[in-house]
């Protein structure tokens, strides 16, 4: 048998049992005695009624300290566990936390009933099992989650109402930060028993387990035991469907260069989730409308390319889609892009501090711009130190020709410009400082650093990459660049750093390293790398015709990087640069119908919608106007079906036990059985109301 108190802080209060015996003492008096002969007669009686007195007081002080304590540990709220605890007091309260999966895994049907319905239903049959003072908490395993009831509830039918108002999302899975965010409302719970129960498909990915892009780890602190000292009992009811699925993990829309005009190239990723070989149909749609097809063989695990192309018109917005048949989670096979319009566009060019008439900007802004006329790029050249105040949004790509350093309000201004879906160019040569740059910013910008510079006096030839690139299309003459390009200086880089995937080598010297570069972090603009100088000391691209159509070619991929990109994953906030700005308010056509209104970034620039939710394109209007069209997604981790085992919950979070319930099952027997203990607060109100008339009846005068 074990005592435990719920509300341990109260017990400080078993002190004020104390307080009649101090005033006992405190109110004694000391009486000098004197005799009178006339009383004389009278002391003996007088000492039979005193030690009465004397007894009954005595009485009263036992009895006043004792309904204090029984109030103070009352308030305490003791409670017992063992053979006795059958027999005493009210039965122990109840804490309940339940994590429900309502993410897009659960859209899923097994025999007709999709698994969301099947574990509203598991869920309703546990909120059955509140009575009396039991408290429950309801927590979503989408990503981010989510507390539908963070303060608890004592309702039985709210807690069904708040279920019942839950439904399949587009989310991707996090059951291990729903898990986490469960435990630490049960921390806070004071009741005896606290149970945690997890009521899903056990997607392992939502885990931390499974392919790459997968959710955050494990609870890294186990539940405590809050302030009751008691461990935290976990159940776990697995709702199962099937797990062979096809999605669509990623498309990209690329400009096909030296072709027809308006000519883009859809490669698009499709992955085979289930174990058996299939060759699946990849269907492209633009604007509504189907403009190709093509064939995937995909292995039991495997993934494949789909390589299709369209011609759109240029000068406008287009939209559209790559699509698969439809399989066990039909919401993943689909994925949506956007076209933009190859409008005139300023460029800001950044040049180091100093009167250098032909510098690697110089070049930079003539290749833009041969003729000055600004038809298609409008070079905005300025120096680095006036970097920092510029307005945000307003350039889609900026180049920074071999700038040594930037000053603290020029770096976060490129920080900003990334961050926010910006493109950059950045041109190394003979003022770059590779302890500035090495420091921070281009390791998070792209994920490299540069090492040493590359002498090779009497010059080497500059060469494609493998068999060439989009950016190189009618540009490359089998293995050869059709203009000759050589280099005499350059630099190293290492690549990977601090995790980040390596960046795409564009153009290389064979055998030395790469001299081009494009890469990208996680949700940021497109960065690309030139490791040699524009400048006659570091190679001849300077005088070769191949600069131009470089140049322009590279600005034109990182302005569309947006275009190629994921734009946003359900979930997250989506941010799109604005064709023109605004400086009013901007409406946004959602995807399946309704309007919202878009938030204004700094300058007008830019606006986004916050956590959007539902997968497809973004419309964004100002003034009735198409300014911009934005596209989200469905989290690729979302097509991994495979669940994790429940015997592997213990890893997962450490600290709780575990129980399998069987969902077809009753729950009510496993569950109640476990919820032993009694509290003993009603015991000690009773106790103490029997002292309170025992009090009454000693305090009464005699004679009343």
């Amino acid at each position: 048998m074990g005592l435990t108190f719920l509300n341990g802080a109260f017990l400080v209060a078993a002190l004020v049992a104390l307080v009649p015996v101090v005033i006992h003492l405190i109110s004694r008096r000391r009486v000098e005695t004197v005799d009178f002969s006339s009383l004389r007669f009278l002391k003996e009686l007088e000492r039979k009624r005193i030690r009465r007195v004397r007894l009954r007081q005595i009485l009263l002080l036992i009895v006043r300290s004792l309904i204090l304590l029984s109030v103070a540990l009352a308030l305490a709220r003791p409670t017992i566990r063992g053979p006795l605890a059958g027999a005493a007091g009210a039965r122990a309260r109840t804490s309940m936390a339940i994590v429900l999966d309502e993410s897009a895994s659960m859209g899923r049907s097994l025999e007709g009933v999709p698994l969301f319905d099947e574990a509203a239903r598991i869920c309703r049959g546990v909120a059955g099992l509140l009575d009396e003072g039991d408290q429950a908490f309801l927590v979503t395993a989408s990503d981010p989650p989510r507390d539908v009831l963070p303060e608890g509830t004592f309702s039985r039918d709210a807690l069904v109402e708040a279920v019942t108002g839950l439904g399949v999302t587009s989310s991707a899975t996090d059951y291990a930060g729903a898990v986490a965010e469960a435990a630490r409302l049960l921390d806070g719970a004071r009741n005896l028993n606290r149970e945690l129960y997890v009521i899903g498909d056990l997607q392992r990915t939502g885990w931390g387990v499974g392919g790459a892009g997968a959710a955050a780890p494990s609870t890294e602190e186990p539940p405590g035991a809050g302030g009751t000292g008691e461990p935290v009992r976990g159940y776990v009811v697995p709702v199962s469907g099937p797990t062979g699925n096809l999605g669509v993990a990623s498309v990209e829309a690329g400009r096909k260069y030296g072709g027809t005009p308006g000519l883009f190239s859809i490669t698009a990723e499709v992955r085979n989730r289930g174990a058996r070989r299939v060759d699946v149909p990849v269907k492209l749609f633009v604007d509504g409308v189907q403009v190709g097809q093509a064939g995937a063989v995909l292995e039991p695990g495997g993934a494949a390319v789909a390589t299709l192309a369209t011609t759109v018109d240029e000068t406008r917005w287009h939209s559209g889609w790559v699509e698969l048949p439809p399989d066990a989670l039909e919401i993943d096979n689909r994925r949506h892009f956007v076209i933009p319009p190859a409008t005139r566009t300023e460029v800001l060019v950044v040049r180091a501090a100093g009167d250098e008439p032909r510098d690697d900007a110089y070049y930079v802004s003539r290749a833009l711009d041969p003729s000055g006329t600004g038809e298609r790029f409008s070079p905005v050249q300025i120096d680095a130190v006036s970097l920092g105040s510029q307005e945000d949004g307003r350039f889609p790509v900026a180049v920074l020709g071999d700038v040594g350093r930037l000053d603290s309000s020029g770096e976060n201004w490129i920080v900003r410009h990334v961050e926010g879906g910006g493109g950059l160019l950045l041109v190394f040569g003979s003022r770059t400082d590779l302890r500035y740059w090495n420091a921070d910013l281009l390791p998070r910008l792209v994920g490299t650093r540069l090492k040493t510079t590359l002498d090779r006096p009497s010059g080497a030839r500059l060469a494609p990459v493998g068999l060439g690139h989009p950016l190189l299309d009618g540009l490359v003459f089998g293995e050869r660049l059709i203009d000759d390009v050589t280099v005499r200086r350059g630099f190293e880089i290492e690549t990977g750093v601090d995790g980040a995937r390596a960046p795409e080598d564009i153009l290389e010297i064979p055998g030395v390293g790469p001299m081009l570069v494009l890469g990208r972090t996680e949700r940021s603009g497109e960065v690309g790398v030139i490791l040699t100088g524009i400048d006659p000391a570091w190679s001849d691209l300077p005088q070769s015709g191949f600069l131009v159509p470089l140049i322009h070619r590279l600005v034109a991929h990182l302005e569309g990087a947006r275009a190629r990109g994921e734009g946003a994953l359900v979930g997250q906030d989506l941010v799109v640069p604005l064709d023109g700005g605004a400086v009013g308010r901007v409406d946004v056509e959602l995807p399946g119908g309704g309007t919202a209104i878009a938030e204004l970034g700094a300058g007008g620039g830019r606006a986004s919608i916050d956590a959007a939710e539902t997968p497809g394109v973004y419309r964004f209007l100002v003034d009735g106007r198409e300014a911009a069209l934005g596209v989200v997604n469905v989290d690729p981790r979302e097509s991994d079906l495979a669940a994790l085992d429940p015997d592997d919950l213990g890893e997962r979070v450490p600290g709780v036990a575990f129980r399998t319930l069987d969902a077809s099952g009753s729950l009510e027997g496993e569950i109640v059985e476990a919820r032993r203990g009694r509290e003993l607060w009603r015991v000690l109100v009773y106790i103490a109301l029997v002292l309170i008339a025992m009090e009454m009846l000693l305090a009464r005068p005699r004679g009343a």
